[in-house]
């Protein structure tokens, strides 16, 4: 299972590279993109445990014991948000992202667990919305490579494409299990990989095949 795995994200790394190669930038911003994925996914796993005392302390500044008391469990619920979606930007640091988190899952108070930051509000809209994405990523997903494939047809480049869309294809199913199994936990502010380039995985798809 294991070799299975890393067979599959060897190959979207393949195809990836060879999309990204495509000019200069894209390159750069694609190495670059990883880099700072596995980066904050490596500092956050393993610096999840600070929100603990974190929010203890600014539970106490807010309104004493009471403050504290009740930072222990938003401490809690914040270490594991940070923890469990470092681990997930470690292991998908080779994916392309969402082009941002906002309004999808309850965000964290700053990118690292030592910062202050501010507290974001809790809503049904926003959990609703980190489940649908999971949900709309991971069930569509593989919509990417007919999609891709054909808006690279259209510019010549249906190789590219492919490469494209497979390499998408993963990286939306990595991204929904990921969504999915987080949902009720906070996630970073902001994504730090390559962005899609649609919102949807499906979007390319009707955008270029039924014209």
């Amino acid at each position: 299972m294991k070799k299975r795995v890393l067979s599959i994200m060897l190959a979207a790394l393949i195809f990836a590279f060879s999309v990204s190669t495509a000019s200069a930038a894209t390159t750069e911003e694609w190495v670059s993109g990883m880099g700072y994925k596995f980066f904050r996914g490596f500092i956050n796993a393993g610096t999840g445990w600070w929100e603990i005392p974190a929010q203890i302390g600014k539970g106490y500044n807010s309104s004493n014991f009471p403050g504290a008391f009740g930072g222990i469990f938003v401490g809690v619920w914040h270490a594991l948000g940070r923890t469990i979606s470092g681990v997930g930007d470690m292991a998908g640091f080779w994916a392309a992202d969402p082009k941002d988190n906002d309004k999808v899952g309850v965000s964290l108070d700053d990118e690292y667990s030592w910062k202050t930051g501010v507290k974001h509000d809790i809503t049904v809209e926003v959990v609703g919305n980190k489940l649908g994405r999971g949900l709309g990523n991971t069930i569509f997903g593989l919509c990417e490579i007919p999609g891709q494939v054909a808006k690279g047809w259209k510019n010549h480049a249906a190789d590219a494409g492919l490469g494209k869309g497979i390499w998408y294809a993963f990286s939306r199913e990595m991204d929904g299990i990921i969504d999915l199994v987080t949902f009720l936990l906070p996630n970073p502010i902001d994504t730090k990989a390559l962005p899609f380039d649609e919102q949807w995985p499906w979007t390319a798809c009707g955008e270029n095949m039924m014209k």
